[in-house]
This record gives C-alpha cells, structure tokens and sequence, in this order.
C-alpha cells in the first residue's frame, strides 16, 4: 500500500518518478563526498529504497531515487539535520524513515499551473488526475489554475499597435514538460519539502505522448500523490501506512504505470489515514 516518506517523483513504463525550488538551485555549496554518502543514505531509507537506486544530479542539485522520486540536495540537508539527535537527548530509534508530509493548511488547498508547453490530452489528463484526488473524501484539495491574459490596443490607423501580456497565476505546483526519448521515465515529480510544502512541479515527458488517456490518468495521478508525499506501494522498505497491506497490485502508487481503473480501496485508505478530514 502507499507507503508515505521525504520524497517526490518519476513514473515508468515497465516504469516510475521528486525536484526542486529555484532557490534551492541557486546555491553553490561544497558537497564532500562523506557528506554526499551521508545524504544519500537518508535518501534511500526515508523513501524506503535500496540505496543502489539512489544518484545525485551534480547539474541540478538533487537525488533521484529509483528512477522516480526526486528531492533536492537543500531538502535533503534540512531533513536530514532535523532528524540528528541533539546533544544530551535519549537517543532514537525508529529513525530510519522520515514522513513526507504536507501540513493540513497547505494540503486543502493545491493550486496546480500547467504552463503553455502541456498539450491538451495531457491537460485532460491532469483534470480527471486532479477530480480523482478530490474524490477522495479526505482533507486534500486540489485545483487548476491558469494564466491571465490581456490585450491593450494603443494608437490609431497605422500607429495602432497590440500588445499581450500573459500572467502566469499563484500556484503551488507547477506541470511542465521535457523530451527524453532515452528513459522510460513518462513523468516525475517532487516530493514535499521539509517545511510542510507540497513538490512543487511535476514534469511530464512527451516522448510517451503516445500513451493512450487511461495511462496519462494514471501517471498524472500518481504523480500528484507523490506530489503530497506518498512513495511506492510496491517498494521493499518503508512505512507501511496504518490499515495497509505489504502489496497491492493495483494501486495508483505502485511503480508500474497501469490503465486507470480508480483507486484500491487501500489507496483511499491510506490518503484517509494521513489527511483525515
């Protein structure tokens, strides 16, 4: 069943999919390669895999683990910092997995952009993607906003000009879109962030355009659930949500990218059991 953790996302044909803020691209720290090992071995156990499946992307300062979940290299610090044992405290245990979760303030109201590069089954897609999570009956809400755009006509005759202007909204994720036809990467997306923040993007890969809309649905969903923390159903390790099997074929977080045919009954479980309403 959805096992929840410090993540977010890439999904994958035989497949799977987390990223990162603009801020967070900006710093140009020094990483050892002690620090780097550290950092990589909270990755895996707080997403509950293997850390064989772990990468760091040196270019854009962040962990890719198991193909699909994504967390930047600033995210990773500051879990990884709140989760050391301060000086003279009893000490932990149990440690092994930290919870990504999405405070209940930010996770009622999701405001998702998809910016001009989406075509329009993909748009499709992220609609019935977005009315499945808020079918849910559980304290996640989602919804799509859009651009504003203006026209301003100024001058006459000859000196008449037009200008438009195009305003992206307020939005806390942003869909965007990529071509690589060497991965069977179809969509990743990033999990929260440690200050209770939703991932804030999700990038869809067009070189599966082909995929038929049952298959876009499922991937855009359940890189939305990654978006608000939940990892894969199917991995070996991790926190098992409460009331949720080891394995469930269909759910919308295994790895594998499915026909959607709606959740599992343990799929509402879980979202039920982490964001009750």
């Amino acid at each position: 069943m959805p096992r929840l953790l410090l993540t977010s996302v890439i999904v994958f044909l035989v497949v799977m999919t987390q990223s990162c803020k603009k801020s967070d691209l900006a710093k140009e720290e020094t990483l050892s390669q002690e620090e780097l090992q550290q950092l990589k071995t909270f990755v895996a156990t707080s997403t509950g895999l293997p850390i064989t499946s772990v990468e760091f992307n040196s270019a854009k300062k962040y962990f890719v683990a198991g193909n699909d979940i994504i967390i930047t290299l600033a995210n990773a610090r500051q879990r990884l910092k709140n989760t050391e044992i301060s000086p003279g405290s009893p000490e932990r245990t149990g440690q092994r997995i930290y919870t990504y979760t999405v405070t209940p303030t930010n996770v009622a109201n999701i405001a998702i952009y998809a910016d001009n590069t989406v075509p329009s089954d993909w748009l499709t897609a992220l609609d019935l993607a977005i009315a499945n999570w808020n079918s849910t009956n559980s304290h996640v809400y989602m919804k799509r906003v859009t651009a504003t755009t203006t026209t301003v006509t100024t001058g006459k005759g000859k000196k008449k000009t037009t200008t438009t202007t195009t305003v992206p909204p307020v939005y806390n994720i942003i869909v965007k879109t990529l071509y690589d036809a060497a991965t069977s990467m179809v969509a990743q997306a990033y999990l929260p962030y440690w200050n209770g923040t939703v991932g804030n993007q999700v990038d869809i890969n067009t070189h599966y355009n082909y995929l038929s809309s049952s298959y876009k649905i499922f991937t855009l969903t359940h890189e939305l659930g990654h978006s608000i923390g939940f990892t894969h159903t199917d991995g070996t390790f991790g926190n098992l949500v409460p009331g949720t099997p080891d394995t469930d074929p269909n759910s919308v977080m295994n790895s594998i990218v499915l026909p959607w045919n709606g959740y599992t009954a343990y799929d509402i479980t879980a979202v039920n059991t982490i964001y009750p309403k």
